[in-house]
């Protein structure tokens, strides 16, 4: 079970996206994974699952952003903050730079 909130049936993966995942802009660099890693007990990840949550996160960003800043007026000073957060997503070690290097490392068949 992940998600407090909304809690749901899901493999690791699913929370483990975040780690290394750069989500909110945080967990981004490779040695904060390692030391996640290193406390964490060993475990195998399925790197297929890891990259689908990691683009699944990136849609749910978008359709939320793209809400946010397009579909509505309200928000005031919020809204720069939005829009801030949402270009981010695209900058070096952003979540869909990492999402798109996660995919190099699913095994081809």
């Amino acid at each position: 079970i992940v998600d407090w909130d909304d809690p749901i049936l899901a493999p690791k993966e699913r929370d483990l996206m975040f780690i290394g995942g750069g989500v909110a802009n945080v967990w981004n660099k490779a040695h904060e994974e390692a030391l996640f890693y290193k406390g964490y007990r060993h475990t195998e990840v399925d790197t297929t699952l890891l990259a689908y949550y990691r683009h699944e996160r990136i849609l749910e960003d978008i359709a939320l952003y793209g809400q946010q800043l397009l579909l509505t007026t309200t928000g005031g000073q919020d809204r720069i903050q939005w829009y801030k957060d949402f270009i981010a997503q695209f900058e070096p070690q952003g979540v869909v730079e990492i999402a798109f290097k996660t995919d190099e490392d699913v095994p081809t068949t």
